[in-house]
């Protein structure tokens, strides 16, 4: 049995994290502690440019925490490298890309739905 070798495992990012804010702070309020930097920027610019009905409000917080988890992947990734070796030699992309890659899409196309919303 051939077993691959793994990327070091990075330190929880649950420890860096500021905690979640319970879901009634999301509603026309600040943006939810769990967003950081730009995630917590964009929510609070298209919070105050529209007004948000409570299902478009979960659907921007839900872009914004697939592209926080995007970021925090991409420093992985950035830390660990995008490719591992296997014992056997062969190289291999770190999973981080993969999942990175997802979450930015999940991004997009929840925007997207939220746009659909705006615009309708």
């Amino acid at each position: 049995m051939n077993r691959t070798a793994r990327p070091a495992k990075s330190p929880p990012e649950a420890e860096k994290r500021p905690l979640e804010a319970p879901a009634a702070a999301v509603g026309n309020g600040p943006a939810p502690l769990v967003l950081t930097g730009e995630r917590r920027e964009l929510f609070a610019q298209i919070q105050a440019r529209w007004s948000l009905q409570p299902a478009s409000e979960s659907l921007l917080l839900n872009a914004c925490q697939s592209l926080e988890r995007a970021a925090e992947l991409s420093a992985v990734v950035s830390r660990e490298g995008a490719t591992f070796k296997t014992d056997a030699g062969a190289i291999k992309p770190h999973p981080a890309c993969q999942l990175e890659r997802d979450f930015r899409g999940l991004a997009s196309r929840t925007l997207t739905q939220l746009a659909a919303r705006l615009e309708g």
